[in-house]
């Protein structure tokens, strides 16, 4: 079985540090839509559909977001454009500060952050028609104006809001270091190909897609390496199917120096050399 775009992996939930767990649920389910679909003392899961996409993590760091590599944006995939207009039309509605809009080629995107500044992207995917596919299996991104009025008239007034139900994490995108030698890192564990690398950034997915992960180096050099508990990015997990693909996957992080920690006999984490923690799990 591959999943689709014939990929072999499916992203699961983006799980965030956060300094007020009682202030970021209420933005991620009252502001974003999302429902909650567990809750304890110091840790919440939230999702659409039943599936989980953001989990948030009390922690009692107190660290600027930005001052270490981690996540630039969690990218949450919208199943339609009329579903991205409805999310951008509540959210305009409520005066929510969008810090970007752009028209990617294969994709119509919306940038804003969560009260502790954690990066969001709000998308729908073009039909593979529209995007730009050459044949060395490379998908050109450009960015070019979005067409916000246009989108933003589509929108439907849904109350009590909540977001769409085949709504699903879409892809990642981190704040490295070294986006080359992060590229090559995850490509080699992952068994991603480059879809589209520009010096300071890199595109990388399994199968067809545009891009399942996405690396830049546009904070700098000089940001600290991310440590367990730092406010901001915990984990990001990536589905597989089978037992004998996670094995391949500890087994070629291990090649690349990565520190791999078995949680159970179906999940495991690895981290890479800004630490930041990839989770793998059999679906």
């Amino acid at each position: 079985m591959t999943y689709a775009y014939n990929s072999k992996i499916y992203l699961g939930e983006t799980a965030l540090n956060v300094k007020d767990l009682a202030r970021q649920t209420a933005f991620y389910t009252q502001i974003l839509g999302l429902e909650m679909l567990s809750q304890k003392e110091e840790e919440v899961l939230l999702g659409a559909g039943g599936k989980p996409l953001v989990r948030l993590i009390q922690t009692d760091r107190t660290e600027a977001l930005k001052a270490s590599y981690g996540l630039y944006h969690m990218a949450i995939l919208l199943p339609s454009r009329e579903d991205l207009a409805d999310v951008f039309k509540h959210m305009a509605e409520l005066n929510v500060p969008f810090v970007g809009a752009a028209d990617h080629g294969y994709s119509e995107a919306l940038y804003l952050e969560d009260p502790e500044g954690n990066g969001i992207e709000l998308y729908r995917d073009k039909p593979v028609a529209e995007w730009d596919i050459r044949e060395d299996g490379r998908i050109i991104g450009v960015t070019e104006e979005l067409s916000a009025q246009e989108i933003y008239e589509m929108g439907r007034k849904v109350e009590p809001f909540q977001i769409a139900s085949a709504t699903r994490m879409g892809h990642i995108h981190l704040s490295v270091r070294d986006s080359q030698k992060a590229s090559v890192f995850y490509q080699k564990v992952l068994e991603f190909t480059d879809k589209f690398t520009v010096p300071s950034a890199s595109w990388i997915a399994s199968g067809d897609y545009h891009h399942h992960l996405a690396v830049n180096e546009w904070a700098g050099k000089h940001l600290a390496k991310r440590e367990a508990h730092l406010p901001g990015l915990a984990y990001y997990v990536i589905q597989v199917e089978k037992k004998e693909d996670l094995v391949a996957i500890a087994e070629r992080a291990k090649e690349q120096a990565a520190a791999v920690n078995w949680l159970t006999s179906s999940e495991l984490d690895f981290t890479d050399p800004d630490g930041i923690v990839t989770r793998v799990r059999k679906g």
